[in-house]
């Protein structure tokens, strides 16, 4: 493996780690939100997934939405303008944009998906 091979792998690999961590804390979100029977309708609150691990930006789901983005083990939802240039842009609104990771870095996120069975 070439010195820009390992450091393409490293580089996807902390991406790969801090997108899952944020997707890890919006489940925890998304758990409560169901708890409380919050109205599907109603806009949540929601940490931007990229990979920037200082980000807080907090977008707003229905959990309609985030369900519909959770139902793809290699997509994650963020603010606009938060994707990277190898994200592929699966759709674009004014409150998130959904991104598709592909690639290495599309491998690791899945197999952190907290809702793989392989994961848990």
């Amino acid at each position: 493996m070439s010195g820009d091979e390992v450091t393409v792998s490293r580089s996807a690999e902390r991406s790969a780690e801090n997108e899952s961590t944020f997707r890890a804390a919006n489940e925890g979100i998304e758990g409560k939100t169901s708890e409380l029977v919050l109205s599907e309708q109603q806009p949540t609150p929601y940490l931007c997934e990229c990979e920037e691990e200082r980000c807080t930006t907090i977008i707003r789901l229905t959990l309609g939405e985030y369900e519909s983005v959770r139902a793809h083990p290699r997509r994650f939802i963020l603010a606009p303008g938060h994707e990277s240039p190898q994200d592929r842009v699966v759709s674009e609104g004014e409150r998130f944009t959904v991104v598709e990771k592909t690639g290495e870095e599309g491998r690791l996120v899945e197999a952190h998906d907290p809702r793989s069975s392989e994961f848990r």
